[in-house]
């Protein structure tokens, strides 16, 4: 039977929110997810949801896009702090015209087993579970680019995210690109909310996505499966991207260049394509 990948997300709690920043906060979540969904829509089996409390649940079919949907929504929510679990599996007990909590099958409890595992582990964001010997190395992998970016401040995830949106990391068209701009009006919501203006450094007057008119900016897709330099990962740089940066934001290529160095968003980028290319071939 063929193996799916269920997707289980946890919103770690917070005792410094307050019950208004909690319910916006919540709020903005479900419309990352329903707009996600959009993006990931050829990719999923069953539709990411909240399905019990602070834990999002999903079906996808192929755990190249269910990491790539955990890595946007990862980067769309900082500073709220998530975790993830991922399984590889069947889907043997499948409902018809019923979401993905209605679902069963060795891909929930091996995603449910990874989830568990991933509150036990220090610093580890997401682990993956399929019951093959890669798995340890294969979680290694998949955990680099949130470890090179987790100290992240809201200027250096935004202009990643950014980065994401013109150059979008993608694993044999897993992403719809055309609906990308849902990101960009997520970003523009996630900016009028308390909670997140309040994180903002206030010493920072103007943030990426306060410089850009997207819509006006085509994405250029950067596929991980045909991506192939040689012995080493050189595809998360893309050759112009900090002159078209620049242009959009209307800052020096040079400001651009220092946050990218400082925030290890090359890294990141070359390290996802990586963890993609071993999934792919691994699992």
């Amino acid at each position: 039977m063929k193996n799916y990948s269920a997707l289980i997300i946890d919103i770690k709690r917070s005792r410094s929110y307050t019950v208004e920043d909690r319910n916006s906060i919540q709020n903005f979540i479900i419309t990352a997810i329903k707009n996600l969904n959009e993006v990931f829509s050829d990719s999923l089996a069953r539709e990411v949801i909240f399905s019990a409390g602070d834990e999002i649940q999903g079906l996808f079919n192929t755990p190249e896009s269910a990491y790539l949907y955990f890595r946007l929504f990862y980067m769309l929510v900082l500073p709220v702090r998530i975790r993830a679990g991922i399984g590889i599996g069947e889907w043997n007990v499948k409902v018809d015209n019923a979401g993905t909590t209605a679902q069963d099958g060795p891909a929930y409890h091996n995603a449910r087993s990874a989830i568990e595992n991933a509150e036990k582990t220090i610093g580890y964001s997401v682990l993956l579970y399929s019951g093959k010997g890669s798995d340890i190395f294969v979680n290694e992998l998949i955990n680099t680019p949130f470890a090179l970016t987790g100290n992240h401040s809201e200027y250096q995830n935004e202009l990643m995210l950014l980065s994401e949106l013109i150059y979008p990391l993608d694993y044999r068209h897993t992403i719809d690109i055309s609906k990308i701009n849902l990101i960009s009006d997520l970003v523009e919501q996630k900016n009028r909310l308390a909670y997140y203006k309040y994180k903002k450094n206030k010493s920072v007057t103007t943030y990426p996505f306060d410089r850009i008119e997207f819509l006006s900016s085509e994405s250029v897709r950067t596929d991980c499966a045909g991506h192939n330099s040689g012995f080493y990962a050189a595809g998360g740089k893309i050759r112009g991207m900090t002159t078209r940066l620049s242009g959009i934001m209307n800052i020096s290529r040079q400001s651009i260049e220092k946050t990218f160095r400082t925030g290890n968003i090359y890294e990141a980028r070359n390290s996802a394509i990586v963890a993609l290319k071993f999934m792919n071939k691994y699992l």
